[in-house]
């Protein structure tokens, strides 16, 4: 299962709110979010279904609406595969309850003629409380979200370059706005962008995902996440350690093939023994341990001598031997010439 179905389960399964305020938001959120609002012809009525993926959802959507109406009758329960293999559940609410649940929960607004209309964003009056933006959180956690969050085996030591992705998905600009201003009062700051007809809030770092996760009651998700972002940060430290590694044996390779080029080229051209004894010796240490590190090829020579020292000698035989081929060119190209002239 994906990180945020598993975190949508434990959040069902949680403690159901105490009030009824906080049942009323709850559950304004999810008919706001998962939905769907329909209009019987022959009867007027309005009809109410809730689509979800989750099973328990059908339990506790029963309870908040008793925690509400005490003497609420079962809500329906139909299930539906998709081609995708994943099961949608569909809740369907009496029709008899429906003008009333969408009246209190703030979904629909009622006017003294008797109509009533959509209240297009969130109701101040049912986030009233700061329980009852918890649980109006919450509710819409059940209904839109969903995260790209992969949560890999901590024995996996590639690099995961999936970030930590968390969005609610809206109908409407109003209530997607509504929403961010909503979370923002707990520090959650998100992002709005629109996608094809829908308004999507999304969340973009793991610290802020982690509050969210905990103001749901997803606290199992937020050790998952939290234990993931740890794991990530070692991942990544071990990965930029190796890539310096790789990078600094790159370079100490390509300083001990130009070392030893120079010390051929001195070899061929003069003879090593026309070098300082020093300088000798450590020609004949580098061209027998060509893979040898300054501070190795410090212990092997005759005197003491530091890594630097090494450097430093290396660094003057490489010169003499630049000198070396400069020379020649020059002899070359002058004889070049002259044989030119004499033409």
């Amino acid at each position: 299962m994906s990180f945020s179905f598993d975190a949508k389960s434990e959040v069902v399964q949680s403690e159901l709110p105490e009030s009824a305020c906080c049942a009323k938001a709850e559950l304004s959120a999810l008919l706001r979010t998962c939905g769907q609002l329909s209009l019987n012809i022959n009867t007027k009525q309005f009809s109410i279904e809730l689509v979800t993926e989750l099973p328990n959802l059908f339990t506790r959507v029963n309870n908040l609406i008793k925690i509400i109406y005490p003497d609420f009758s079962e809500l329906t329960l139909i299930q539906e595969e998709k081609q995708n293999h994943t099961i949608r559940y569909h809740l369907e609410v009496p029709e008899e309850w429906t003008k009333k649940i969408l009246i209190d929960c703030f979904v629909f607004k009622s006017f003294e003629d008797g109509n009533f209309d959509l209240i297009n964003g969130i109701s101040r009056a049912i986030v009233e409380n700061e329980c009852c933006k918890k649980s109006f959180i919450k509710g819409a956690f059940l209904g839109c979200a969903s995260a790209n969050i992969v949560i890999k085996d901590i024995n996996d030591l590639k690099k995961h370059t999936g970030g930590y992705h968390l969005e609610f998905v809206f109908n409407s600009s109003n209530l997607a706005g509504d929403f961010s201003h909503l979370i923002s009062e707990f520090n959650i700051h998100s992002k709005i962008m629109q996608r094809k007809k829908m308004w999507v809030v999304y969340l973009k770092e793991a610290e802020i995902v982690s509050d969210l996760l905990a103001i749901v009651g997803a606290y199992n998700a937020v050790m998952i996440l939290q234990n993931e972002f740890a794991v990530r940060e070692v991942r990544n430290q071990l990965n930029r350690q190796l890539n310096c590694m790789n990078s600094n044996l790159e370079k100490m390779v390509k300083a001990s093939l130009k070392q030893i080029e120079a010390i051929e080229y001195i070899r061929d051209t003069i003879g090593l023994e026309s070098l300082q004894p020093t300088l000798y010796e450590l020609c004949l240490l580098r061209l027998a341990n060509p893979d040898e590190t300054f501070e190795n090829l410090a212990k092997l020579m005759t005197e003491p001598l530091t890594k630097s020292g090494v450097n430093h000698r290396l660094r003057k035989i490489v010169k003499i031997a630049d000198k070396l081929k400069n020379e020649n060119d020059n002899i070359e190209n002058n004889s070049s010439l002259e044989n030119t002239e004499e033409k």
